[in-house]
């Protein structure tokens, strides 16, 4: 189900806790926006993140180089991180 995918995603993540303690802790309408804003920026970068990650791990056919006509291939993993709109996703 997908809100059990999604409890064990954000528990998995230091950063949800915290942001959500924030919320909880929020005493005025204005800081819960705030923070349920934050949290939601969060989750689209979890899950961002993860769904890169599984992509990356499947396997992948490589197409031929149109000049020389090797098979392209991968120089592995690397860490890479890009700013997006819901932040930096890594």
């Amino acid at each position: 189900m997908i809100v059990s995918s999604i409890e064990e995603i954000c528990q998995q993540t230091p950063e949800w806790t915290e942001q959500w303690i924030v919320f909880e802790q929020a005493e005025s309408l204005t800081g819960k926006v705030c923070a349920a804003l934050q949290l939601g920026l969060l989750f689209a970068r979890i899950v961002l993140e993860t769904d890169l990650t599984q992509r990356a791990q499947e396997p992948q056919a490589w197409p031929v180089c149109s000049q020389c006509g090797h098979r392209l291939r991968s120089k592995g993993f690397r860490p890479r991180q890009m700013m997006t709109l819901i932040g930096v996703v890594r």
